[in-house]
């Protein structure tokens, strides 16, 4: 039998006092997977929205994550307090602005505006994409794209079906379609291919372009990895990337978010070497660790290279110099790679001592 809500609420809020942070970020996404149900969603949301009061951001950022995969109205009053609390770590507020994105309501547009002249360029830039998503979802494109995208999915073949089983919501819709080079009808059947790799390219890397459709560009580039064959990976995962020199921290955060969602070994080295970089932004460097956490599911090449990054992760969870979050992430990392190769190790979250 599953562990009851009540034993997950204590186990997340950590009410003994003694449960671990690797075993609470296991709770939390167990009681995501019961908030799927509806008759478990409103108390499954009651109990992480009172998870906001820990000391964690690395904690706090991926309760506002899980909150805003939820898609229910009814986390919107409390993401929006979480935005609004000036105090707040900026990495939580971000994240409490992306979920309010992703629930893609229009009642969250008046306080995502408020908070476009922040004063941190992480959350400015995060509620500017949750604006702009939550009005292409709710106009007639949106719906348009929208179906053209339920089609894809459901003539997409099997690999893709399994990669999508429970999609992620975006904090950007990846691209639907290709613009033609003349006047010609937009390219709508199957875009996620290796041929169409330069091209969504092309927008990730300008700078001139608007945030939101450089994301668009990267979902799209993630699609490939996933629907376009071997061939289609290494061009994808490499002009992914590229974007790794990006000016904005947000946005090459999502860039090691991505990587993690691909758990492709050609992943590695990219993000090595951005959790190896102490002048690299922290947010960006805890989703290079959690990523290399994810990455090692897949791998094959071999003893080698698990040696090589659980040794990196063991070195940056140890080290007190880095930031909290990044520490964090690796210990989180830790945890996943040793859960992935040996599940017995570790008790089930309704035996852990409450």
């Amino acid at each position: 039998m599953p562990p009851s809500l009540d034993a997950l609420e204590a186990s997340l809020l950590n009410a003994s006092g003694n449960v671990k942070l690797d075993a609470r970020f296991r709770t939390l996404f167990t009681l995501k997977g019961l908030g799927m149900a509806e008759e478990n969603r409103m108390r499954v949301i009651e109990i992480i929205s009172k998870g906001f009061t820990d000391d964690s951001a690395l904690l706090k950022h991926e309760l506002a994550y899980v909150l805003g995969q939820l898609q229910d109205v009814r986390a919107i009053p409390k993401l929006e307090s979480v935005l609004s609390d000036t105090e707040e770590h900026a990495m939580v507020r971000h994240e409490a602005a992306e979920a309010l994105g992703a629930i893609s309501s229009p009642t969250a547009l008046p306080v995502l505006r408020k908070f476009l002249e922040d004063s941190d360029v992480s959350v400015r830039e995060t509620c500017d994409l949750a604006v702009r998503k939550i009005e292409l979802d709710n106009s007639d494109t949106g719906r348009k794209e929208a179906e053209i995208k339920a089609h894809q999915d459901a003539h997409g073949d099997a690999r893709a079906a399994a990669a999508h089983a429970v999609p992620p919501i975006d904090p950007a819709p990846a691209f639907v379609q290709v613009k033609a080079a003349d006047d010609a009808q937009p390219e709508v059947e199957n875009v996620y291919t290796l041929e169409k790799v330069p091209y969504f390219r092309s927008i990730l890397l300008d700078e001139k372009r608007s945030l939101f459709d450089r994301y668009r560009a990267m979902f799209s580039l993630r699609n490939i990895v996933q629907r376009g064959g071997e061939a289609a990976a290494v061009p994808a995962i490499e002009a992914l990337a590229a974007s790794l020199k990006d000016s904005s921290a947000l946005f090459r955060h999502e860039i090691c978010f991505v990587f993690g969602e691909l758990c492709h070994p050609a992943c590695i080295a990219a993000m090595t070497k951005v959790l190896d970089d102490p002048s690299e932004h922290e947010m960006v460097r805890h989703e290079a660790a959690e990523a290399l956490g994810g990455v090692l599911e897949e791998s094959e090449d071999g003893p080698s290279a698990h040696e090589q990054v659980v040794a990196t992760l063991r070195r940056w969870a140890d080290d007190e110099s880095a930031p909290r979050v990044v520490r964090e992430s690796c210990i989180v990392a830790l945890d996943e790679i040793a859960y992935n190769n040996d599940p017995t190790q570790f008790q089930r979250i309704d035996t852990v001592d409450l």
